[in-house]
């Protein structure tokens, strides 16, 4: 098997993926020691923050389940820790500190995927089974109108005038 190379650095592809791969391990080391996304981009290379999250997710992906969900518990009890050290900023009611609790909530709810799409309950299934029902009873419903002889439609009565009627009848005996 021949391996092309890449004529701007002379390297194969083989030899480009492998940096690369190296390259996001680092990234990810590099996250479990606490860096920031920004901090990893420059320290790697990359050309911007969300270039290195992208590598450290593409390692995570080719990692083994038990250790992404170690690193997951890592990141979760750091999170645990800045929350518990802005206790009594919260408490005294210092906004900033309230603010940075509403950006850990929402680094852990994402960090659980708690913001991710929900798997289908089977509601638009029930949805579609109930449309095409209806769609056969207004058919049928429509096939049974047509057997009936023309007639021209009534109108509605006024549910006063009934009444009036009866008042009118009891008040001449």
């Amino acid at each position: 098997m021949t391996q092309r190379t890449s004529p701007a650095r002379g390297k194969t592809q083989t030899q480009i993926r492998a940096e690369a791969r190296t390259r996001e391990s680092k990234a990810l080391d590099l996250r479990l020691l606490g860096y920031s996304h920004d901090r990893i981009a420059r320290e790697l290379g990359y050309a911007h923050r969300s270039a290195a999250k992208k590598a450290i997710d593409r390692a995570l992906a080719g990692i083994p389940r038990e250790a992404a969900k170690q690193l997951r518990d890592i990141e979760l009890e750091r999170l645990d820790l800045a929350q518990r050290s802005l206790a009594d900023g919260i408490v005294r009611g210092n906004l900033g500190a309230i603010d940075r609790l509403l950006r850990i909530m929402d680094h852990r709810a994402k960090l659980l995927g708690l913001y991710e799409p929900q798997a289908d309950s089977g509601i638009a299934e029930v949805a579609a089974v109930l449309g095409a029902w209806l769609g056969k009873v207004r058919e049928e419903d429509d096939a049974l109108d047509a057997d009936l002889p023309d007639r021209e439609p009534q109108t509605p009565q006024d549910p006063l005038e009934g009444e009036n009627a009866r008042q009118r009848r009891a008040g001449s005996v």
